[in-house]
């Protein structure tokens, strides 16, 4: 199919349309916008940099080859198999839910996943360490309590949406 819509009209319409849309011809200012992205952002790379500095400082303290072990399976745990997993679940919900529903759903998966993925050391236990105080809590149970009500919260948010909508 073919338009006589120069490619430049066509992208100002559409970011005219979308707010949110990104611009191919100009990515980096289209990166920054909007505005409210950076209260996420900000607090986000200065905990990073809290981290890093944490690290850089007590060399003695953290042990650096567990430590980046950690740090590099726990990237490749989420880029493999939490944002694929996620992805292919919140594409087949979406296809199946009404378009009200489909945001708090979408937003509760992605809540109950990170949840699963900050927790997860903690539930798996690794169960030979001697210090009496050491994950003292049932962190299986308490992340099943989490999740479910994450869940939850995403379900009653979507049926209000939905009957909002058809309103």
């Amino acid at each position: 199919m073919t338009t006589d819509v120069p490619p430049s009209a066509a992208t100002a319409d559409r970011l005219a349309a979308d707010p949110y849309a990104s611009d191919p011809d100009r990515p980096l200012a289209s990166a920054v916008r909007p505005w409210w992205r950076w209260l996420f952002v900000v607090p986000g790379l200065l905990a990073v940099g809290w981290g890093v500095l944490g690290v850089l400082q007590h060399p003695e303290d953290v042990p650096l080859v567990p430590w980046l072990a950690w740090f590099v399976g726990g990237v490749l745990v989420h880029d493999l198999l939490v944002a694929p997993l996620v992805a292919a679940v919140g594409t087949l919900l979406a296809r199946l839910l009404p378009r009200p529903a489909r945001a708090p759903v979408v937003v509760g998966l992605v809540v109950s996943a990170l949840l699963i993925v900050l927790a997860i050391l903690f539930v798996l236990d690794p169960g030979d360490v001697d210090e009496p105080g050491f994950l003292p809590l049932d962190y299986g149970r308490n992340l099943s309590l989490l999740v479910g009500a994450t869940l939850l919260v995403a379900a009653v948010w979507a049926v209000v949406a939905t009957v909002r909508a058809r309103r």
